[in-house]
């Protein structure tokens, strides 16, 4: 999708304002072409809409689909240790334990994760990444509503750290490097290792506070920063950092430098982020001149490492509809073709179906009184057939139970059993891993006896102090008979009629 002949867009959505950059080209290649910013704050949510259509406008795009950042202020962060390094059953347990750590329920956010690395051999560390999904699916709305379609919802300190590690040119399992970015409302506190981010952390103070509140909105960002360092040293994620860099060089931040590193016990850094990337003479004087007061460094970032971004937060439903509307359109040209060569066949078909027709009211009069007879000897074949099954199924409950005790593993037990007279079987249990879960139903539809499983539910739950996966599992035993409809002579006979001329 993002290739150096294409131009991209990236945006940026929050409750104070829209972003908006205007990129060519690809890898170090990117040049910054437009860059654009509305003020959303006091606006009508009836009219965001078009303050974002303005805000477009004066980019002079001739595109309308874009990437959207997620800026720390709206997710949930927190570092986990996961025991396995399996790629699969990493996602299975976050995917379960993700609700865990957000008052909400699993529906209703989105999930998604970054590898930190790996310790002790066997354990991965993980930055878990949160987000309300009512919050991700309204800014798509919003953002349609105004003419850009979103392609990706990306997660902006993660583009912020591909950043910096590629300018220092980081290597893996250097020493983390710190990275602060002061916006306009807000600063976003984060620590690249493994050229990724390892922490990140929002702090609702920003150049507007600086400079309306003096010192004391000074005093809460060092002690919100100094905060932060605490918090990633007390969750032991690895070394702390001898740097950290401000992505700004504002006068205001130089002025309080010495202060940031007195509290850290650190180095502290100024790399403007503005002098590692390609733009316009204008573009760059319309970011230090009337955009002074504010920070583009997360979407731009999120520009400048679209390559290596590892977190995707778009919807399910959404990507869904992405992949329906590209097949629809091979389709489209799948249909075409399909009709020119419907319309080179139908004579032949329309043709043939005369002599088919009259074929077949000689075959229905010289069979008509032998299918009356067949129809006969097939009922009493099914009522047979139903006697023979009901003789069967006496022992089926004993022959399910001893089949289930064979499969069933230690680390799982069942809760309850039930079998109706149709043959549909429903267990319900609770497991140690969900792992063992998935291989006692691979167990189950491997046997003889049971066909159709399907596992209908699982949870995570506490259970005598341990965390288990609960399930529900159905399917349906092999020789269970399913209901046939036979027409009664009569019908047979209608059907065989001629059509009426």
């Amino acid at each position: 999708m993002f290739q150096q002949d294409k131009e991209n867009v990236i945006v940026s959505l929050d409750e104070a304002a829209i972003k908006i950059v205007h990129f060519r080209g690809s890898g170090a290649e990117k040049r910054l072409l437009h860059v654009s910013k509305g003020d959303l704050r006091d606006v009508p949510e009836e009219e965001l809409p078009q303050v974002i259509r303005t805000a477009l406008a004066d980019t002079r795009l001739k595109k309308t689909s874009a990437v959207c950042t997620l800026p720390s202020s709206q997710v949930i962060t927190k570092n986990i240790e996961i025991p396995s390094l399996d790629a699969e059953e990493i996602r299975s347990i976050i995917d379960l334990q993700a609700g865990r750590h957000t008052p909400f329920s699993r529906e209703e956010i989105l999930v998604g994760y970054i590898k930190i690395g790996v310790f002790q051999r066997n354990y991965t560390k993980i930055l878990l990444i949160l987000i309300n999904r009512n919050v991700v699916k309204k800014q798509l709305e919003v953002l349609d509503q105004a003419g850009i379609k979103v392609d990706k919802v990306l997660f902006a300190p993660e583009g912020m750290a591909h950043f910096y590690a590629r300018a220092l040119n980081a290597k893996d399992d250097d020493i983390p490097i710190g990275i602060i970015d002061v916006a306009s409302q807000q600063t976003t506190f984060l620590i690249e290792f493994n050229k990724t981010v390892a922490m990140s952390r929002h702090i609702p103070v920003g150049f507007t506070h600086l400079l309306k509140e003096g010192d004391a909105a000074r005093q809460r960002l060092l002690t919100e920063l100094a905060q932060s360092v605490e918090a990633y040293q007390n969750e032991d994620i690895n070394r702390l950092p001898e740097t950290y860099i401000l992505t700004s060089d504002d006068a205001t931040l130089k002025e309080i430098q010495p202060q940031i590193q007195e509290r850290l016990k650190a180095n502290i850094k100024i790399m403007p982020y503005l002098d590692m990337i390609q733009a316009g003479q204008s573009e760059m004087v319309k970011l230090v001149s009337e955009y002074n007061d504010d920070s583009f460094f997360n979407i731009i970032s999120s520009a400048w490492s679209l390559d290596q971004a590892a977190v995707d937060m778009t919807p399910d439903e959404i990507k869904t509809q992405r992949s329906i509307e590209e097949k629809g359109r091979q389709i489209i040209k799948t249909g075409v073709y399909a009709v020119v060569i419907f319309i080179l066949f139908a004579f032949i078909f329309v043709s043939k179906e005369h002599f088919n027709n009259l074929y077949l009211e000689r075959l229905r009069a010289d069979y008509k009184e032998k299918r009356k007879k067949v129809i006969s000897f097939d009922r009493k074949a099914q009522k047979t057939r139903i006697v023979k099954g009901y003789l069967k199924s006496r022992m089926v409950g004993l022959e399910v139970v001893t089949t289930l005790y064979k499969l069933i593993p230690k680390e799982i037990y069942l809760e309850s059993i039930s079998l109706d007279e149709n043959g549909n079987v429903e267990i319900t249990g609770v497991s140690e891993t969900m792992s063992r879960v998935f291989n006692f139903v691979t167990a189950l539809q491997e046997t003889d006896l049971f066909k159709n499983v399907k596992t209908r539910s699982t949870s995570a739950k506490k259970e005598r102090g341990k965390d288990v996966a609960a399930f529900n599992i159905a399917f349906q035993l092999q020789w269970a008979a399913e209901e046939e409809v036979v027409p009664s002579a009569e019908e047979v006979l209608e059907d065989e009629a001629p059509p009426a001329k």
